[in-house]
């Protein structure tokens, strides 16, 4: 059990200033509790790997993002008002772009522990000119034009998920993106996860097992934590009102304001939430037969 902190000790005990942080989820299962989390303790500095994510405009809107490494951002800043409010406080990131393929590669060769991966992908387009972690190469045995996308290598991955045990065994299912390669390429990994279970629910199918212990240094329990994504087998989404609520610039501080720093924890954002939409809100979003989508009986 020593591995189970509270969210707001997991993120100042493992994200730290400067940090190269990986985000899981490309639109499913993000770990929004832990991004609203890292906001909140304004944890600066920070370069980005968060491929279509949503919540990360957080980060960005408050200054701490320096840079990005990503398969697609919305980067038209008339209309985005996370990079206006950075823009505002001289704190504009860096974006560096790869194709999603390129940036699920860059961690692939990080997770094996080589310098760089040679593909097809990326040659003859326009990323080649602007990316400095991607380059040409030649095959050593057939001597034919390849890329090379260099390996990136996270100080910390932070992973949600559908259930883990105290130990960080973690299991995820549904779309899985570039979860695997990011979370197993960082060096230092936060689980959060919607339920701990006992390590005989995780034994009962380890194919679904995303991470091992051994490479997880905290676990959170945290309900609802990827809201407003969906998460398979647990709630649908409402990204929709995310997107209402943050979509311009006085409407995003005041998001920041009430919903961020104005709360102390996760579960306070929660209650937030259904003081807005309704008590049964949250309930309403629940997968009410988990069991078809479950690949286990995990007692939801």
């Amino acid at each position: 059990m020593a591995k189970v902190k509270t969210l707001k000790e997991a993120i100042s005990d493992n994200v730290r200033s400067g940090d190269t942080v990986f985000i899981s989820g490309m639109r499913h299962g993000a770990p929004s509790a832990a991004i609203h989390e890292i906001a909140r303790q304004r944890i600066d500095h920070l370069s980005l790997i968060y491929c279509l994510g949503m919540t990360s405009i957080l980060l960005i809107a408050e200054g701490l993002v320096d840079k990005m490494y990503t398969g697609t951002a919305a980067q038209d800043e008339k209309t985005n008002a996370a990079l206006q409010r950075a823009r505002s406080l001289n704190k504009y990131p860096v974006f560096e772009e790869y194709s999603h393929f390129g940036i699920c590669l860059a961690l692939l060769a990080g997770q094996m522990g080589i310098p760089y991966i040679p593909t097809k992908t990326h040659l003859g387009s326009d990323l080649m000119k602007y990316n400095p972690n991607l380059t040409e190469d030649e095959c050593p045995f057939t001597g034919e034009k390849v890329a090379a996308v260099r390996a990136v290598v996270p100080d910390v991955g932070i992973i949600h998920t559908q259930i883990s045990d105290a130990e960080g065994n973690a299991q995820k299912w549904g779309s899985l993106g570039v979860d695997r390669p990011g979370i197993n390429a960082s060096n230092r990994v936060i689980v959060t996860t919607e339920k701990i279970v006992d390590s005989d629910v995780i034994r009962r199918n380890p194919n679904n097992t995303i991470i091992p212990s051994f490479r997880v240094d905290a676990v959170v329990e945290q309900p609802f934590g990827s809201f407003p994504n969906h998460l398979a087998g647990c709630y649908n989404g409402d990204t929709l009102d995310f997107q209402r609520e943050t979509r311009k610039m006085e409407d995003l501080e005041m998001y920041l304001k009430d919903q961020v720093h104005g709360l102390g924890d996760w579960n306070e954002y929660l209650e937030k939430r259904k003081s807005i939409k309704g008590r049964d809100y949250l309930e309403s979003l629940k997968i009410q037969n988990p069991i078809l989508s479950d690949p286990v009986i995990t007692g939801f």
